[in-house]
């Protein structure tokens, strides 16, 4: 058995509205695990993970209603864990 320690992060983001419809700006996250990984119901000492994230970001508004979301991330000082670019694409539809 193995359970992850618990954690806290935090997602960050700035924008400039280049269009009514198009922003762009810098986002990131941080990542923190506070208590050790269990493997069998032991604390495994030194298996906290840590990550920073920064990178590159855009909203297009589709319009009131729907929107895309386009976020990459280039991941540094991580420990305990792979480092590497993440890309998220997201589309967010509001019901009325």
């Amino acid at each position: 058995k193995t359970r992850a320690g618990q954690a806290v992060h935090a997602n960050f983001a700035t924008e400039y509205a280049v269009t009514d419809k198009l922003r762009v700006g810098l986002n990131g996250y941080w990542l923190q695990q506070t208590t050790n990984t269990r493997v069998n119901g032991y604390g495994q000492p030194g298996s906290k993970e840590r990550v920073w994230a920064l990178g590159p970001g855009a909203l297009y508004a589709v319009d009131k209603n729907n929107f895309l979301f386009v976020n990459g991330y280039h991941e540094f000082a991580a420990r305990n864990r792979p480092e590497g670019l993440r890309y998220v694409l997201r589309y967010v539809h509001h019901f009325e």
